[in-house]
């Protein structure tokens, strides 16, 4: 039988690089001690169990490199975080009559009720 030449240790490696995951953030999303986490960073294979886990805390389909078809090798690409929500903060100087002809005043006590 034909082995894999994955060494998957290093791949969730990079894809925690990619992610700017450290090593504590992904024990502390799998439940496990870090030093859990060094020895998988070290191993040639793991359990389906702890794959689909890793998958699921770091959002990456691991499972899609041992695909046999040939097109999807798309995964080794890091993929731009998601962002569901954003805070943006702007510092503007106006004088009295750009704030009234804004109505900032009501739409700020319309925004507070």
């Amino acid at each position: 039988m034909e082995k894999s030449k994955i060494y998957i240790g290093e791949v969730i490696k990079e894809v925690m690089n990619c992610q700017q995951i450290t090593k504590a953030e992904l024990a502390r999303r799998l439940a496990v001690r870090p030093q859990s986490v060094d020895y998988l960073l070290t191993r040639k294979s793991i359990d389906t169990d702890t794959l689909y886990n890793i998958s699921r805390a770091l959002d990456y389909d691991f499972a899609m490199l041992y695909s046999i078809h040939q097109k999807q090798t798309n995964l080794d690409i890091c993929s731009e975080p998601q962002i569901s929500m954003a805070k943006v903060t702007v510092e503007l100087e106006l004088n009295n009559d750009d704030i009234k002809a804004l109505n900032l005043k009501n739409r700020i006590a319309e925004l507070l009720k």
